[in-house]
């Protein structure tokens, strides 16, 4: 039997393969357009995504649903998902706050599902939301702050690359949430990171239009 995304997604649902299935209120399935040329990986779901079952519905994602409109893109015309689809979170005096999947918790959902997805979406580009999704598939070297914004080809090494008939290009951009971070903390940097990002966004339009 052909595998569709119908069939993963309602395995995924019910998965229990790591101790992220203790904490969460359901499965955060990726969402978008199952047939685009461009899938967009963030690390993890957040605390509201736990809740609507659907990634980037947060602050996070109202600033990425911004900055798409921004450069003329719609969220509907994008694949978006995560390297793990379960929200990890830790206990800060009482209150479960977002924190980064460790490292079982995103080798162990990437083989099940992630692969999976890539095999049927076949992207041409992929678009890492942060560093940890940019590490996960360039490499611990790679850093953000000195390489965003440029196409990679994914290393022929990558446990990925089998899944696809050709290679896609990565690219790597600064999660929506650090513009949240710099309002608060920096706001003399705002300006010119919102910059860097639309100019990225707007690199992945002209991608998309031509895959």
């Amino acid at each position: 039997m052909f595998d569709t995304f119908e069939t993963a997604f309602s395995e995924m649902r019910r998965c229990v393969s790591c101790d992220l299935k203790n904490g969460r209120t359901q499965v955060v399935l990726p969402s978008g357009d199952k047939t685009s040329k461009v899938a967009v990986i963030g690390h993890a779901p957040s605390g509201t995504d736990d809740a609507t079952g659907i990634p980037y519905t947060g602050p996070a994602g109202e600033v990425l649903e911004e900055l798409l409109f921004k450069v003329g893109l719609r969220r509907s015309s994008l694949y978006i998902s995560n390297l793990v689809n379960c929200w990890p979170w830790k206990d800060a005096g009482g209150t479960l706050v977002n924190r980064p999947p460790v490292a079982l918790e995103v080798k162990t959902c990437t083989a099940l599902w992630l692969q999976r997805e890539f095999s049927l979406l076949q992207p041409k580009a992929l678009v890492c939301l942060g560093g940890q999704a940019a590490q996960h598939f360039l490499g611990k070297n790679f850093k953000i702050t000195e390489s965003r914004g440029a196409w990679f080809n994914l290393p022929a090494s990558s446990p990925y690359a089998p899944l696809f008939d050709t290679l896609p290009k990565v690219m790597a951009v600064l999660q929506p949430a650090y513009l949240i971070h710099l309002q608060q903390h920096a706001p003399e940097s705002y300006a010119p990171t919102l910059e860097l990002l639309l100019s990225d966004l707007r690199e992945v339009k002209r991608v998309l239009e031509t895959a």
